[in-house]
């Protein structure tokens, strides 16, 4: 068997190696990565439900990242599953996510990968003219770089699947569209299944010469895949290489050339024993059998297709198959046959009804059950960054914004830090309890947080300790906040707790330098901190200069 060819048992081996890569895999990323190898193997099997599994705990994985490339990735791993069980509406709305968080990242290989694979969407719904204009929008965008910029796992991968893509769907869509090849205006009758797009054909005609163009262009490409001037990305691509040159030389009315590229098809199909792979590769010949009125091969073809689909569960197009059987039956006159066959075809879409919406059940109980599961980390994971007395930040949080502060100023960008103590603060829990000292802390956060800009923010890192962070504002002006700030907390009434009580505070201000580290400025606040208390407390002082040398 050629090493080229895709085949089940690769498959299984790849499955089994990501999942047993998973058992010791500690980084976030690498185990997001290989949850979307596992879950395109899994789908490359058709077995969706186990994809599905994959898919959505990958994207749970890239969710608790900062990564948004990653998680676009992820989200167009889980469109994907969608689309393979003909859940259109899933399947766009991940996609849009994918295509709005790489925009966010400025990633244009993340684009690029939205828009290669809405574009494979649209045509597994055989919405040709919107694939293509995905597929020429982009290539008419900024991001059309993206398809060059290789990832080490795939390589050409995405700029390969671009051009089988542009193939499939451009010659379809111009078929639709009225424009017949220049060699064969009878070309079109080479296409049995209309566009069921949304887009109309006025879409198109605008950009017709273009396409037409880069169809050629991209026919191109995939002879020089086929003749070994590139090497193939992937086995996976093979097949659908082949598929798209058959398409191609249909539109120009090439039959000859059409039935040799479908045969090489059906051919390595064969030796891969993939069953949804060689069904596909049938039902496309017995398509191209059906425009010849080969009906004895319309029928062999399309009856071992069917009997494949159903066998992977993919009975949709065991459906679509066995149409064509029915439609050829009816040319041939034997309409007592196609009767019989359309008849057993109605109770078979019936059943297929049935399951559809059982497995569709299925795979969203898995997704709301992956979003459940990232809802409840989400929230561990907020109240582990909060103070559960005062309800504000705690120093966990505190230090991960202290950390982007120091990346804003390494971009130049001015900002200041603050600590507050409270001062005396045992005084006040041995004198009136602890219940007062909680009831005294919440109300200095609460003073503070209302004292504040919107834009600023305190945390709690101690236990009379606060941080407080200004973003944008040089230390002077810091200086100016924190003594508002004295003076309104040794103004607060406490009738109802202790009418004597007075709280002051002491506070260090030191500005955010690119040349320190965050526990540097840190220890400099600090520094400022205590020489206020020991100028007498109630009082703000500043760092001292640290110059660098």
């Amino acid at each position: 068997m050629s090493e080229d060819v895709l085949s089940a048992a690769a498959l299984q081996q790849q499955l089994q190696e990501c999942e047993a890569s998973l058992r010791h895999t500690p980084d976030a990323v690498d185990r997001a990565l290989l949850h979307r190898d596992a879950a395109y193997a899994a789908m490359d099997l058709g077995d969706f439900p186990h994809a599905m599994t994959h898919a959505v705990t990958g994207l749970d994985i890239a969710r608790s990242t900062r990564n948004l490339s990653l998680q676009a990735k992820a989200h167009i791993t889980v469109a994907l599953v969608m689309a393979g069980v003909y859940d259109d509406k899933g399947a766009d709305e991940h996609l849009k996510v994918a295509e709005r968080l790489a925009r966010q990242a400025g990633d244009a290989r993340g684009l690029a990968l939205a828009a290669v694979n809405a574009s494979h969407n649209a045509m597994e719904r055989e919405n040709y003219i919107e694939a293509t204009l995905h597929l020429h929008g982009l290539l008419r965008s900024p991001h059309a770089a993206g398809l060059l910029d290789e990832e080490p796992q795939v390589g050409p991968e995405l700029q390969q699947a671009f051009h089988i893509n542009y193939v499939k769907s451009a010659a379809h869509a111009l078929h639709t569209a009225g424009r017949a090849s220049p060699s064969s205006p009878a070309s079109p009758a080479a296409f049995s299944a209309p566009d069921r797009t949304d887009a109309p054909a006025d879409h198109l005609r605008p950009i017709q010469t273009e396409v037409a163009q880069q169809l050629e262009s991209s026919v191109e490409f995939l002879h020089s895949l086929r003749q070994g001037e590139r090497a193939i990305a992937a086995p996976r691509l093979l097949t659908d290489l082949l598929e798209a040159l058959s398409i191609h030389a249909a539109f120009h009315g090439d039959w000859p050339q059409a039935h040799a590229f479908a045969d090489e098809r059906v051919r390595l199909a064969e030796e891969g024993q993939i069953g949804v792979v060689l069904g596909r590769a049938l039902h496309s010949r017995a398509g191209l059998f059906m425009q010849r009125r080969d009906d004895l091969a319309v029928i062999r073809d399309a009856s071992r297709a069917a009997q494949l689909y159903t066998e992977a569960g993919q009975e949709l197009r065991a459906v679509d198959a066995i149409q064509l059987i029915a439609d050829s039956l009816a040319r041939q006159g034997r309409h007592a046959e196609a009767f019989k066959v359309q008849r057993a075809l109605m109770r078979r879409a019936e059943a297929m009804y049935r399951a559809y919406f059982q497995q569709s059940a299925q795979l969203r109980l898995i997704e709301h059950q992956a979003q459940a599961a990232e809802e409840r980390a989400a929230t561990f994971a907020e109240a582990a960054l909060h103070d559960p007395l005062t309800g504000i930040p705690n120093r966990a949080a505190a230090m991960q914004s202290l950390d982007d502060l120091h990346e804003h100023a390494r971009q130049g960008r001015e900002a200041a830090i603050a600590l507050l103590d409270v001062d005396h603060f045992k005084n006040v829990n041995d004198r009136y309890g602890h219940a007062a000292g909680d009831t005294v802390l919440k109300t200095v956060a609460q003073t503070i947080r209302e004292t504040i800009r919107s834009s600023d923010s305190v945390a709690r890192i101690g236990g009379e300790e606060f941080l407080l962070l200004f973003p944008g504002l040089r230390p002077h002006e810091a200086q100016q906040v924190c003594e508002r700030i004295n003076v309104r907390l040794a103004n607060l009434p406490w009738p109802h707790l202790a009418p004597d009580l007075r709280i002051t505070s002491s506070i260090g201000v030191a500005r955010v330098r690119a040349d320190l580290s965050p526990n540097d400025t840190l220890h400099r606040a600090d520094q400022a901190m205590y020489a206020a208390k020991r100028a007498g407390r109630h009082s703000v002082q500043m760092a001292q200069c640290a110059c660098a040398t």
